[in-house]
């Protein structure tokens, strides 16, 4: 026994049974990188999931009969994977990014690192409102939630020190190539430009309280200097579920255990509000046509539109109508298996600086910006240009600058941004307003007890939060039933509306 106890005290100071020794414990920036930038996609994809029913491009098809998007009722719901994906998937994964970047020396990746944490918590707040943020990864099992103007504010350290990073020059640095960038393919520049552009998209949000229009412009004149669509590309073909587009007709759903992730696409119609958006003559039937590049035609080769959370009991339909009167929603340029999956594209940003140019009262370059915005949307569609120079003759937009009014420039950017959840972020601003978003209504199938307010954020997890935190949920009071109708920070202090 003697024996056997010393032979195995000298094994045990050897060998670590935690460890594997033919497995590696850390990983390379360059290796870690794409996991980072695809978890990205799906987090984007899983805000864009259900606010495009509250943003009003799609109605599930029966209506009344799924309580988020038909009735605006989270209550009933086990988890709520936006959070997750904000957290674990991009978050955590970012964080170790930037541990290792910082390790190896890496400048470039700790600066990509940076700015792709700045967007992830931008796009989370801006759906959940409060959320931990000075306290998170922080091994706290009940970080503090801090406010949003908190994080408003660290999200732009976040975006400088991006850039900072991206400036410094270091030998160390791994090479950062198209194998470990999905985006830029290792351009900085392009990072630096796209690090703008969020900023933009953020300073945005709170202008019109802050009176603070020119750092807008500003922002969105240093992105655009040189700017590149940042998106994910999926291939053209793949059998493998995570390199499939979320919105594809195969409705691709990687992580089971998250029912929320699967689209319902197929099971949904668009609505009225967008095919009023999109036609141009109805008599004539005559529609914008970028309706052929986004939708795929149904059996009936009709384009009808049903009401927000009605569906096919819209009591306005034709007699006998059926879901084969409708476009189909897959199949479209950013709805099929292979399409790419924006982070922010071009057209946003003219159209932010023509919103911006337009509260300055600087209509003829608010005018100017807006063409543009809406140019690059019908090329980026894959639409001729006689095609695009004919819409923008016609009726159905201003043709000069003392023409253009607020809506024109809303509602350019919401069939531009077209299933992207930084339009429901423009909606609230403006509160749903009549003024930003003509023919919008309320739904129908809202429940009563919301006493006819307008959706305005997502709950917290059920799963961790109110029960791993449950004195932060209490201080918010966010176990009330109406939770999701009070405004996030910047919406509550809007002047849009």
């Amino acid at each position: 026994m003697l024996l056997v106890t010393s032979a195995f005290a000298a094994c045990s100071d050897k060998l670590d049974i935690n460890t594997n020794p033919v497995q590696p414990v850390t990983t390379s920036s360059n290796l870690r990188l794409p996991g980072v930038l695809g978890n990205m996609a799906y987090h984007l994809y899983s805000h864009a999931r259900f606010s495009v029913y509250h943003s009003y491009y799609f109605t599930n098809r029966l209506g009344s009969t799924r309580a988020i998007e038909d009735t605006w009722n989270y209550n009933s719901i086990t988890r709520m994977g936006a959070w997750r994906w904000h957290y674990y998937d991009v978050g955590s994964n970012v964080n170790g990014l930037i541990e290792r970047a910082i390790e190896e020396g890496s400048t470039n990746y700790l600066g990509v690192a940076k700015i792709m944490l700045a967007f992830s918590y931008l796009t989370a707040t801006d759906s959940f409102g409060d959320m931990p943020f000075t306290e998170a990864y922080s091994g706290s099992y009940y970080p503090k939630y801090d406010t949003q103007e908190t994080i408003y504010a660290g999200i732009a350290n976040l975006l400088d020190e991006g850039v900072a990073a991206l400036d410094q020059e270091s030998n160390k640095s791994l090479v950062m190539n198209s194998a470990s960038d999905l985006v830029y393919a290792g351009d900085l520049q392009k990072w630096k430009a796209f690090a703008f552009a969020v900023k933009s998209r953020m300073l945005l949000h709170t202008a019109n309280f802050t009176n603070n229009y020119d750092a807008v412009i500003s922002n969105v004149n240093i992105a655009l200097s040189n700017f590149d669509d940042a998106m994910i590309k999926y291939p053209e073909s793949s059998s493998d579920l995570w390199e499939k587009n979320l919105w594809g007709e195969t409705a691709a759903q990687p992580e089971w255990q998250f029912a929320d992730i699967k689209n319902i696409s197929a099971n949904s119609l668009p609505t009225d509000f967008l095919m009023n958006a999109l036609t141009i003559d109805a008599v004539a039937g005559k529609y914008d046509p970028r309706l052929y590049a986004l939708t795929t035609p149904g059996e009936n080769k009709k384009y009808l539109g049903a009401k927000e959370s009605e569906g096919l009991s819209d009591l306005n339909l034709p007699t006998g109508t059926t879901y084969k009167d409708f476009a189909t929603l897959t199949g479209g340029f950013w709805t099929a298996d292979k399409s790419p999956y924006p982070f922010i594209l071009k057209e946003e940003l003219y159209f932010i600086k023509a919103e911006a140019e337009f509260y300055k009262g600087n209509a003829t370059a608010a005018f100017e910006a807006w063409k543009q915005g809406v140019k690059i949307n019908f090329s980026r569609l894959g639409i001729a240009d006689g095609e695009s120079l004919n819409y923008l003759s016609s009726s159905k937009v201003p043709q000069d600058a003392g023409e253009l009014k607020i809506s024109d420039i809303m509602m350019q950017k919401w069939l531009a941004l077209y299933l992207q959840s930084e339009t429901w972020v423009d909606m609230r601003r403006y509160n749903y307003s009549a003024t930003a978003y003509p023919g919008v209504y309320y739904p129908k199938n809202a429940l009563k007890e919301w006493g006819g307010r307008n959706i305005q954020r997502f709950p917290y997890d059920p799963q961790t939060e109110y029960v791993y935190n449950p004195q932060e949920i209490a201080r918010l009071g966010a176990t009330a039933r109406d939770w999701c109708f009070n405004p996030v920070w910047w919406a509550e202090k809007s002047t849009l509306k």
